[in-house]
């Protein structure tokens, strides 16, 4: 499961505003707000879709990136949809260093 952490707190509109800009208009970035933890939904197509989790502080935003589907789809979300929506994250918000 990528994630990345972003050095500040970041609300999931936010996030999604972010990530439709970085990304383009071949992605649907939904946001999901309720509960503990603010999701988001990012698809691309009919079988490509991650969900975004993002747990935040006063001081930080992490968002963890799943890829979405059943079996075989889950484990190419993870290596395709995942990965490039959590570099579309560091890219446009900017990630904090690695400790």
């Amino acid at each position: 499961m990528p994630s990345a952490t972003i050095p500040r707190a970041i609300t999931s509109q936010e996030a999604a505003e972010a990530l439709r800009q970085q990304l383009g208009s071949g992605y649907e970035v939904t946001p999901h707000s309720g509960g503990s933890r603010d999701k988001l939904r990012v698809s691309h197509g009919g079988l490509a879709f991650a969900s975004v989790h993002l747990a935040r502080n006063e001081n930080a935003t992490t968002f963890h990136v799943h890829g979405g589907g059943l079996i075989v789809g889950r484990i190419v979300n993870e290596l395709g949809i995942a990965r490039t929506v959590t570099a579309a994250i560091k890219e446009s918000l900017g990630s904090a260093p690695a400790s």
